[in-house]
């Protein structure tokens, strides 16, 4: 590629961690295969606890593809590690998680990285966008609660601006690491970790609040990617629930630090909300669990101590 051209077009990274899903990790890397932007390069971090995944790649698509990079770890990582381990040995200076049971559409980073390249804009830290939602075959479902629309039309807004709606309505705008495009130098935490905490559940909104203090946020209402949802999620645990609300508290908790909720009314509905979903996990998750009352329990001290100390 000559030297011009990877000017005019940086390096993307496109980060796909893996475990035990080739036949929906073969589409997530199709898709990304399938980009219209034209300098990309694929890093794959496989988790697995078999071959399978490891013998599609290097008989498929290694001796045909020389821009995807193969990582077969050694131990089983998980989710949060292999995926800081992909982010580590990124070249892009722009960076795409895709999850391995999700898809992009072709034109996905093409249409998000023209914004970037918009008289190089500096003020911008993320790109995000719609996204559609899919079942287990593929099949497109309908819109709900999990994927919102921010705008009916494309719109640049303000970082803090988008990550106070965030807290305050504790619900991630953003969307999941498969979504959004950011610039790798902007993401000054590891990725799922806020304020030195590691988040075990909102990985995703934790990295979203770092990078929507740098700067703005362009949003594009078009669908340019998939979101599945399938039976081999943890979703629906009720440990992964806690771990939700856990995480939701610290962030409501930190988010003053890094320049949000500096309104009272703003930062008092953002507490306000953190409230209610702990109180909808006394009321939801597991009453005869002792382990969990105790987390939310602790939950709830941290809030109260908040309140108390304003």
């Amino acid at each position: 590629m000559k030297e011009n051209h990877k000017e005019r077009y940086p390096l993307v990274s496109i980060l796909i961690p893996t475990y035990n899903r080739p036949h929906y990790f073969e589409l997530a890397l199709t898709s990304a295969l399938q980009q219209t932007y034209p300098n990309i390069e694929i890093l794959v971090g496989d988790d697995s606890s078999n071959e399978d995944t490891a013998n599609l790649v290097q008989t498929k698509y290694l001796p045909s593809h020389s821009n995807i990079t193969f990582i077969r770890n050694q131990r089983t990582l998980g989710l949060l590690d292999n995926s800081l381990s992909l982010f580590e040995k990124a070249n892009g200076d722009y960076i795409n998680y895709l999850m391995d049971d999700d898809l992009f559409y072709p034109e996905k980073i093409e249409k998000m990285m023209a914004y970037f390249l918009i008289d190089h804009n500096e003020e911008l830290s993320l790109v995000t966008s719609c996204r559609n939602l899919i079942n287990e075959n593929g099949i497109p479902l309908p819109d709900g609660q999990l994927n919102p629309k921010i705008s009916k039309k494309d719109t640049i807004a303000s970082g803090i601006e988008m990550g106070n709606q965030v807290l305050i309505n504790c619900h991630n705008y953003i969307g999941e690491p498969t979504t959004p495009l950011f610039r790798k130098q902007d993401l000054t935490e590891p990725f799922g970790t806020l304020k030195g905490r590691r988040y075990h559940f909102s990985v995703d909104m934790a990295t979203w609040i770092v990078l929507l203090s740098k700067g703005n946020v362009a949003y594009i209402s078009e669908p340019l990617s998939c979101f599945r949802l399938h039976r081999d999620q943890q979703l629906q645990s009720y440990t992964k629930q806690v771990d939700g609300i856990e995480d939701l508290t610290h962030l409501v908790i930190t988010a003053k630090q890094y320049g949000f909720l500096q309104k009272r009314e703003e930062w008092e509905q953002a507490i306000i909300e953190a409230l209610n979903w702990i109180q909808k996990g006394f009321l939801y998750y597991r009453k005869d669990n002792t382990e969990i009352k105790n987390r939310l329990l602790q939950c709830q001290e941290l809030v109260h101590k908040e309140l108390t100390s304003h």
